[in-house]
């Protein structure tokens, strides 16, 4: 966040951000398993390179089993799943995915002139695999090495080649363009479908449009933010956040929170004032939402602690999240249908604080459809 260098709006505490982003984020009440879908758009999608990590992130928002989450992917398609904000695997609310797909193929990944001379591609050649990956998926589900032989055919061995190499690959960006997203396992094989024939509905939007609402989108779920926050957020190269703040700039208002200059949108001044006082503990997992909306986390924890939280390799650690703010790390283990939480905190915790974390270490068990054994602390 920047020092203020403009007439703001409001005069915010960090706890009435945090009470308001609790909120948003569903971490004050789960809500019931009928809104699944919602939830999971409300937050702008699971992070999902660890499936696990991604259905406790809905489960500790919506009161459902991962059973459930799987239905909403796989049989009422409520949910889809595929490379989404920086260029990560993510489980998005199906209606919501054109939102993404519009405003992500606007804008070419982070140094995508390096990545295509590391390929050796040119742009016309990425842009024409692409069309040709949509052109050979419908809503039947194929595996990759089934996909790579249709779109190979006819191209070069360098470019066969390509296909082949490293997972993910031209796929990811071919999702974020809305060309594939994932379809049901085969077996140990994923597969990939072509999410306008694949989903129950689908409808295009302009660039524009899509750019427009997914910054609105962030900002009800993350704001106060910048547009730094919103450039890292989404993974794109910097400079390329300035057309969507601009295109709802008649919207937002600046606010200070404790000194710190932001914006928000002005229709939600009201529920920030509103949600201060709410009191909120959760063992969140790995790679929560809640800790990827903003390019720093100086505001969850002393910066002393960052590396229990933001771990080598991008890993983002399950913490113990009070009241908004990260008080420690947790991991877990099922043996034999028995769920075992150990929490390590950064200082003692109070002993309200450690009831009710039990208590959230039984919603994981029913989540995951096991007994919890015990819960341990260092």
């Amino acid at each position: 966040m920047k020092r203020p260098v403009s007439v703001v709006a409001a005069e915010l505490s960090w706890s009435d951000v945090h009470a308001f982003r609790l909120a948003r984020h569903h971490l004050i009440t789960r809500a019931p398993r009928s809104q699944l879908a919602q939830v999971v758009g409300d937050i702008g999608g699971a992070q999902a390179q660890v499936m696990s990590f991604a259905e406790l992130q809905i489960a500790v928002r919506v009161d459902c089993t991962t059973a459930d989450i799987g239905e909403a992917l796989w049989k009422r398609k409520t949910l889809v799943k595929t490379w989404l904000m920086r260029g990560t695997l993510h489980l998005a609310r199906s209606a919501d995915l054109p939102v993404y797909t519009g405003a992500l193929g606007a804008y070419t990944l982070r140094n995508v002139s390096a990545w295509l001379k590391y390929l050796k591609l040119s742009e016309p050649q990425m842009n024409n695999l692409f069309d040709r990956i949509g052109g050979a998926l419908d809503g039947t589900p194929v595996t990759r090495e089934e996909l790579i032989t249709v779109v190979g055919r006819g191209q070069t061995a360098h470019v066969r080649q390509i296909l082949k190499s490293g997972w993910g690959g031209l796929l990811k960006p071919a999702a974020r363009k809305g060309s594939l997203c994932f379809g049901p396992n085969r077996g140990q094989s994923v597969t990939f479908v072509r999410p306008q024939n694949w989903l129950n509905e689908w409808q295009e939007l302009e660039p524009e449009d899509a750019n427009a609402e997914l910054a609105r989108r962030y900002l009800r779920a993350y704001g106060p933010a910048t547009r730094r926050d919103y450039s890292r957020w989404m993974g794109m190269f910097p400079g390329a956040d300035r057309a969507a703040w601009a295109a709802i700039e008649k919207e937002l208002i600046n606010v200070s929170v404790e000194g710190q200059t932001a914006q928000m949108l002005a229709a939600d001044l009201k529920s920030m004032r509103s949600s201060a006082g709410q009191e909120s503990v959760q063992l969140l997992p790995g790679f929560d939402p809640y800790l990827m909306g903003h390019a720093t986390r100086d505001h969850l924890f002393d910066p002393v602690h960052r590396w229990k939280v933001s771990r080598v390799a991008g890993w983002i650690s399950p913490v113990v999240l009070v009241d908004g703010r990260v008080l420690g790390v947790w991991t877990h283990a099922v043996t034999r249908g028995k769920l075992e939480v150990h929490i390590t905190p950064f200082a003692p915790l109070k002993p309200p604080v450690i009831k009710e974390a039990g208590a959230r270490a039984e919603t994981i068990a029913t989540a995951l459809g096991v007994t919890l054994a015990r819960v341990t602390f260092d």
